[in-house]
This record gives structure tokens, sequence and C-alpha cells, in this order.
């Protein structure tokens, strides 16, 4: 699957593939790819839509992301 992230600060965007989903593997590629001002992220995805976002550790929106299949 490709993953799609979109980074509020910095206005960064960025496509990975990925075969397993879970929020270490997302964390490994924001913390990586992001260049966030605070790392302690966390992830809420929605499997009706298939996409997220990604919430930094005042609860507020930092980014999103979401999948398509390859």
């Amino acid at each position: 699957m490709i993953v799609t992230f979109d980074l509020l600060e910095n206005e960064i965007t960025w496509q990975s593939t990925l075969h397993q989903l879970n929020s270490d593997i997302l964390k490994r590629h924001v913390l990586f790819h992001g260049r966030l001002s605070d790392i302690n992220i966390s992830f809420l995805y929605c499997e009706a839509t298939f996409s997220g976002k990604i919430i930094d550790s005042t609860n507020e929106v930092v980014g999103c992301f979401y999948m398509t299949t390859s």
C-alpha cells in the first residue's frame, strides 16, 4: 500500500510504500521525514475512509495521512 503523508508544520508532503500499517511504523516515517518540533505524536485512523490524522502532545492536528493500494 502507498501512504501519503501531509504535515502542516513545514508544509511537507511525501509518499511511502508500506507493507503493514501500525502506529510504530507511521511514527518512524513521520519523525524521519517530518522534522516536527514535537516528537510525542499519535495517530487517529478511520477504516471507512482509509485516512487518518496525526496528533501532537497537545491534541492539535499536525497533519494527516491516507492510503491507496499500489
